[in-house]
């Protein structure tokens, strides 16, 4: 079927059955919540001659994608890079006009073991192939048998690389079964790989443990994050906050902020609009482009079945916090540092944004963000900013002596609900219910990473895939 995103912009109006004309305008869609996912969705709606209103609950737009300046250090909150592999996040922002730069240097790293970090290199390119073959061999960061372990497990994802996507994550739903990471590791590769390598990098870009990750989504982001060598980082001209900019511009008038959706109504099997604080909203199709939990709260009248799916959806928390500083205690060209958790380490890991973004920090600074995840997190979530920053920059000193003790400036993030965790099945689960139609509900349409591949990516491929069946249902 072709996407309605596809067609020519200069449709004005279409055939319906009874040959009754009716203007594509006339059909009036709300989406709920201004993320990736809402902003792409009313983007393509818009562009193709609909009547869409975004209802967003904060005052701020991006969703999970947020923008913090301080003292011309621009901190990314939440999403900080697309891949050369996000196919739709690449093509979305050459329709936008926005250019994408790729970042200086790939995701270059180190893990912490026995009072040292060993480096780990994310490119391709021989020199790089030899510096972490051997942080593996010379300084023992994994056994024989850990090796085996790793061998295999790229042997493993080399083989299902095409089907590994951010895009159309379809082709990977048999991975998709009720085991965790950490379950898959143990049944069919090993944990000693996983313990000291794969396990501290998994935690890094999902923000918890390998038990809370599915195992299809584990593959999916240690491959394209990790052994993919030619899956480079690449950045918005401008950083993140200038991609939701401009999806921003490109919904025009419609977006609404701080207008919170308290429900969704649904009559007759069919969706007929929100109730917001000023009211009900008529419309002919709702699209709830929020987190699972969000849509759980707003639409109590979804059939039991969607709800029970929508409540296997989880989400890591965590802690962040970030340090401005004249210089970095890393390496030059190392992003970030991990800690494993047989470290003991309050910290899952820390990452240097000035060296995959540059352009957002001033000249020879560092921004420098300190992850705490899970209970750990939630731990610091009561205490004041103060005492948080007490405990993790006295914990960052430990471990990395050249951490500053004077930083330009500090921001502390809570983070409750952070990243689409993706428990094994999870993703087969949403998939059918999404093919079934919502258990036959009627222009109501789910919108999220969490629909997907979760990612950034992912997010915005939701959106445009919930606005073409938003149009398909209307014409």
């Amino acid at each position: 079927m072709q996407r309605f995103s596809d067609l020519a912009e200069s449709v004005s109006e279409i055939a319906i059955p009874g040959n009754q004309i009716v203007m594509v305008s006339e059909k009036k869609v709300l989406v709920v919540g201004a993320g990736l996912a809402g902003l792409a969705a009313a983007c393509a709606l818009r562009k193709n001659g609909f009547d869409v209103s975004v209802l967003e609950a904060a005052a701020h737009p991006g969703g999970r994608v947020v923008r913090k300046v301080v003292d011309a250090f621009q901190i990314d909150l939440g999403a900080n890079l697309f891949l050369e592999t996000f196919a739709t996040a690449n093509q979305l922002a050459d329709q936008l006009g926005v250019p994408l730069r790729r970042t200086p240097v790939p995701i270059n790293s180190g893990i912490y073991r026995n009072g040292r970090f060993y480096g780990l290199y994310g490119d391709n390119r021989p020199s790089s192939l030899w510096k972490t073959a051997r942080t593996m061999l010379s300084f023992q960061l994994l056994s024989p048998k850990g090796m085996w372990q790793v061998a295999k497990f790229a042997r493993m994802l080399q083989a299902r690389k095409d089907d590994l996507s951010f895009d159309d994550h379809s082709r990977m739903l048999d991975l998709d079964t009720d085991e965790s990471a950490t379950e898959f590791f143990e049944s069919k590769i090993g944990t000693d790989c996983l313990e000291w390598l794969f396990g501290p990098g998994l935690s890094g870009y999902t923000f918890a443990h390998p038990e809370q990750v599915g195992a299809a989504y584990a593959m999916a982001t240690l491959w394209h994050f990790g052994m993919n060598g030619v899956a480079w980082p690449v950045l918005p001209e401008g950083g993140m906050g200038a991609f939701v900019d401009a999806l921003v511009e490109a919904c025009g008038s419609s977006l609404r902020l701080s207008t919170p959706v308290r429900r969704i109504v649904l009559e007759n099997g069919a969706a007929k609009g929100v109730v917001t604080d000023a009211g009900f909203v008529e419309a002919n199709a709702v699209i709830c482009a929020t987190t699972a939990s969000v849509a759980l709260d707003i639409a109590p009248d979804l059939p039991l079945a969607v709800r029970d799916t929508l409540r296997r959806v989880t989400y890591s928390k965590c802690c962040r916090v970030f340090f401005g500083l004249d210089s970095s205690p890393f390496p030059p060209d190392w992003y970030a540092v991990s800690f494993p958790r047989q470290t003991g380490a309050l910290v899952t890991g820390m990452s240097n944004a000035a060296v995959l973004a540059p352009q957002t920090v001033p000249k020879g600074t560092a921004l420098i963000d300190a992850l705490v995840i899970d209970q750990q997190a939630e731990e610091l979530f009561s205490l004041s900013d103060e005492k948080i920053l007490e405990r993790v920059l006295s914990e960052v000193v430990r471990y990395v002596p050249k951490m500053s003790r004077e930083p330009l400036f500090t921001h502390v993030h809570r983070w409750p609900e952070a990243m689409c965790l993706s428990p094994g099945g999870t993703m087969t689960a949403l998939y059918r219910t999404r093919q079934e139609g919502l258990g036959g509900i009627g222009g109501l349409l789910l919108a999220g990473d969490y629909m997907g591949m979760p990612s950034a990516n992912a997010a915005l491929r939701s959106g445009l895939d919930a606005a073409d069946a938003a149009a398909e249902y209307l014409l």
